[in-house]
């Protein structure tokens, strides 16, 4: 493959950016250096991208390190409620989730599948504060990479139902899921922290954001 082929589809991949991992990008910075044709990993990239799906390593690197934190869960009830087996089942089947799931490792959250409902395994981050990939950001930043990342924003009652089974954003705070019209009515929008040894769902103007304040997920994945 030529030195022009490379830098062409190097042009290509620079816009669509945004849809790259870390890895990926490393990978592209890899292949300028490639005394070889390496035509095949750039389109495989590119198809990747375009998908919004991970390569066929990172979904292995993915579901290995979300069995590892399942495994290594402190809660017993859920180790004993759920088949690990069947979580990865759904998740290769639905390798869209797997790409948001990615974005929200690649983000800091740590996610984990914590939880059945119905017929859905349910994922949230975990990090034992707000993601450090995602701060800094108002309300409205936040919904809109939340949406971005293709995922729903951590409910109230899920992140105080968190802190009773640990202590978690001790020096950061979360903005939460905000019923859209509540939060049209009054411009608030929801948050959470833990300070004083006490834990708290606040209101705050949408657009005000305090050093340290990102927002964490939650991701439901039909059965297979």
């Amino acid at each position: 493959m030529s030195k022009d082929s490379i830098e062409l589809a190097l042009s290509v991949l620079e816009a669509e950016k945004a849809n790259l991992s870390p890895e990926q990008l490393q990978r592209l910075a890899e292949l300028t250096e490639a005394g070889e044709d390496v035509r095949s990993d750039v389109t495989d990239t590119l198809k990747a991208a375009e998908k919004r799906e991970l390569t066929p390593e990172q979904a292995d690197r993915l579901v290995s390190t979300l069995k590892s934190r399942f495994e290594l869960s402190k809660n017993n009830k859920l180790r004993k409620a759920i088949d690990f087996a069947g979580v990865e089942k759904s998740l290769r089947a639905a390798p869209e989730k797997l790409y948001a799931l990615q974005k929200l490792e690649e983000t800091g959250g740590e996610p984990q599948v914590i939880g059945i409902d119905g017929d859905e395994f349910v994922f949230e981050d975990r990090s034992a504060e707000s993601p450090s990939g995602r701060r800094d950001l108002d309300a409205d930043q936040a919904a809109a990479q939340a949406d971005e990342f293709g995922v729903d924003m951590q409910s109230p009652d899920s992140y105080k139902s968190m802190q009773k089974t640990g202590k978690y954003d001790l020096k950061s705070w979360s903005w939460l899921k905000t019923d859209p019209e509540e939060r049209k009515r009054t411009g608030h929008a929801l948050f959470g922290g833990r300070h004083d040894d006490g834990v708290g769902v606040y209101e705050a103007a949408a657009v005000h954001s305090r050093p340290r304040k990102g927002w964490r997920a939650a991701l439901r994945v039909k059965k297979a």
